[in-house]
C-alpha cells in the first residue's frame, strides 16, 4: 500500500509538471509572447509558477515532502512565442526518497518545445 501512495505522488507531481508545460508553451504560441516555468524557490520541490511577462497564471504548490526532484539546482524553461524552448532540452526526474522500488518519472522537453513524461528512466 505505501508503494501504491508514493507511486501516485510521483505520478501526480510528474503529471502537473508536464501540464505546466504544455500550459507554457500554449500560451507562448496563442498570446506571441515569452512563457516561463520557475521553481518558486531554490528548488522544483518547493513548486513553481508559469508566467509571460510579470502576470502569473499558473501557480503549483510544494510537492509533498518525499518527492525528490533531479536536477537539484534547476534552471528556469522559457517558451518562446514560436513554442520553441531558448535553453535547450531539459530533463527533469521525479522520484520517492524511500521507496525506492517506485519507478523514476523524467519529464523532458526537446528544442522543439514538446514535453514528454516517461516511466522508469
Amino acid at each position: 500500500m505505501a508503494d501504491l501512495l508514493a507511486a501516485a505522488a510521483v505520478r501526480g507531481a510528474s503529471s502537473d509538471f508536464y501540464a505546466s508545460l504544455a500550459a507554457a508553451r500554449s500560451e507562448a504560441i496563442k498570446r506571441r509572447a515569452n512563457a516561463v516555468v520557475a521553481p518558486i524557490g531554490a528548488t522544483w520541490n518547493t513548486g513553481w509558477t508559469v508566467k509571460i511577462g510579470s502576470n502569473t497564471f499558473q501557480q503549483v504548490d510544494a510537492l509533498k515532502p518525499r518527492v525528490v526532484v533531479e536536477p537539484s539546482t534547476p534552471t528556469s524553461i522559457t517558451y518562446g512565442m514560436n513554442g520553441r524552448v531558448s535553453a535547450g532540452a531539459q530533463t527533469i526526474k521525479f522520484s520517492d526518497s524511500v521507496r525506492t522500488g517506485v519507478p523514476k518519472r523524467c519529464v523532458s522537453v526537446d528544442t522543439n518545445g514538446l514535453p514528454r513524461v516517461r516511466t522508469g528512466c
